[in-house]
């Protein structure tokens, strides 16, 4: 008899248990296999309707697939062992690692779902706790505005169309850097905006180093 892999046992299990919520360790004892956060995120990729937590929980929310949202090249050994040797082993958000009880995982620093690429340049380590917030916070954000922004040639281009897009609403510093793609000019293109075309575009609060950021509109 053919072994099933992670990802039919996985769904197999959440068949059976419609809208509960099911733990990590759960699924990594019927798999076996340890990195269950990425399978959920295939799981999801392909059109499953999976919801997950931040404590490691995850719910199907239904037992029939949704058209798939994009494709999720697998990462290779040896570009997953890169990632970690590059990030020392430590979650690029909260900057613990293995040797402080966290499992660490590969995060796709632009979503894979706003239209980015699998590659080494788009990975980044994070552990299963931070990665679960920032998948909450990436289904926030609607997927088909984010590509369009992301679509756009420049920083201030990029930059200017997310203020639009979400007018007298908060954003986070690090929702602007990762609209600018790593640039580290980020905050001299803002200023320019703000200069070429008169939009209030202020800072409204700043908490652990991050600032928060708004386009007052009328």
């Amino acid at each position: 008899m053919k072994k099933q892999g992670s990802k039919s046992l996985i769904i197999e299990h959440f068949k059976k248990h419609i809208g509960e919520w099911v733990h990590n360790q759960k699924f990594r004892e019927i798999t076996g296999a340890n990195d269950v956060p990425r399978t959920i995120r295939t799981l999801r990729q392909e059109g499953w309707q999976i919801e997950t937590r931040g404590d490691g929980y995850h719910r199907l929310l239904g037992k029939e697939k949704l058209p798939p949202k994009g494709i999720r090249k697998p990462i290779s050994r040896k570009d997953r062992y890169l990632v970690f040797h590059n990030d020392h082993s430590r979650c690029r958000i909260c900057g613990l690692g293995v040797t402080d009880g966290k499992k660490l995982t590969i995060d796709h620093i632009i979503p894979v779902e706003w239209g980015s690429l699998s590659e080494m340049s788009n990975y980044q380590t994070l552990c299963e706790e931070c990665n679960a917030g920032k998948q909450a916070w990436v289904k926030s954000n609607p997927p088909e505005i984010m590509k369009q922004i992301l679509s756009l040639s420049t920083v201030e281009s990029r930059i200017e169309a997310l203020f639009d897009a979400f007018p007298n609403q908060d954003i986070p510093s690090s929702t602007i850097q990762l609209i600018s793609k790593g640039s580290l000019d980020w905050q001299r293109a803002l200023r320019r905006i703000r200069q070429k075309t008169g939009k209030k575009i202020l800072p409204v609060s700043r908490a652990l180093g991050k600032s928060i950021y708004q386009y007052f509109k009328a």
